[in-house]
């Protein structure tokens, strides 16, 4: 059995659609697992009553991201899951693929094809980080042709999908993170434990990018987003073991100045960037 995990903040806008897309599967899917991170305008209720087979765990307060798909994996069924944001929808064909991989690797994780939710340009194909130890993309903004199935180095947990042991045994996410950046550092403690990442062009689904904390006339930044991002970035490099490599303590202190130049010129929330690197600086040392 396949399980679906949503986590759902405030995604009156979004339910509709992703309920749509999955009743219309050609594969069903086994249950629906809705994690409402105590949502002001009941939305998580809304799913909940637009799906057959479906739980809802609805939250007395917002446990953030990582501690959501924890506890939604936790209360799952399945032997499989699909982990899903509640502002995309899938392709029609998305399960029956899913299952095909999963049966056909063992020991991985998946990474579909993301596009974007308005237009024919790919999100994300899989993800990788930089050399500033920032996190990017695969093929993000590209028109999605002769795309094949490949090993990357992380995924996003925006959409994705595994066996619930195998992410188990992976240690779960680190709940500190609180939201941002978990998928990163959950992919890298993956690769560590010798796991596999796939990108699987064959499973697509549209992802409408940061719908819960972006500001519309700043692009995808928001203070919340700015905040949490410079903050988590810094806990990420701390755990890997490339805090060892002084090269890769120089390119990462590298990446973190041409982010305090971008948000100073580009988005304005370069106070936002400066007060999320003291907070993690500050629970470092502690």
């Amino acid at each position: 059995m396949i399980s679906v995990i949503i986590v759902n903040y405030n995604g009156k806008k979004f339910i509709r659609k992703l309920a749509e897309s999955l009743k219309s599967q050609t594969f069903p899917y086994g249950e629906v697992v809705i994690v409402d991170n105590n949502s002001t305008d009941r939305s998580g209720e809304e799913l909940f009553r637009m799906l057959d087979r479906a739980l809802l765990i609805k939250l007395d307060e917002n446990i953030g991201f990582a501690g959501a798909v924890n506890l939604g994996v936790k209360e799952s069924s399945g032997e499989n899951i699909i982990l899903l944001n509640n502002d995309l929808y899938l392709d029609a064909y998305f399960i029956e693929n899913a299952l095909k991989n999963l049966e056909r690797d063992r020991r991985a994780f998946f990474a579909p094809l993301v596009m974007d939710y308005f237009n024919d340009k790919i999100d994300s194909a899989g993800d990788g980080i930089s050399a500033g130890f920032r996190p990017v993309k695969r093929l993000s903004g590209r028109l999605p042709e002769n795309l094949k199935r490949t090993e990357v180095e992380g995924f996003s947990m925006s959409a994705s999908y595994f066996r619930k042991m195998d992410f188990i045994d992976v240690g779960c996410l680190d709940e500190k993170f609180f939201m941002y950046f978990e998928d990163v550092d959950f992919s890298i403690r993956a690769r560590e434990k010798e796991y596999r990442i796939f990108f699987t062009p064959e499973c697509t689904a549209y992802h409408f990018i940061s719908a819960s904390t972006k500001s519309g006339y700043r692009g995808l930044y928001s203070p919340q987003k700015t905040f949490w991002e410079a903050r988590n970035r810094v806990w990420v490099f701390f755990k890997s073991s490339l805090k060892k490599n002084p090269l890769k303590v120089l390119e990462f202190a590298f990446g973190t100045l041409s982010s305090m130049k971008f948000h100073a010129h580009r988005t304005g929330y370069l106070t936002e960037y400066i007060e999320g690197l003291l907070s993690s600086l500050l629970r470092n040392k502690k």
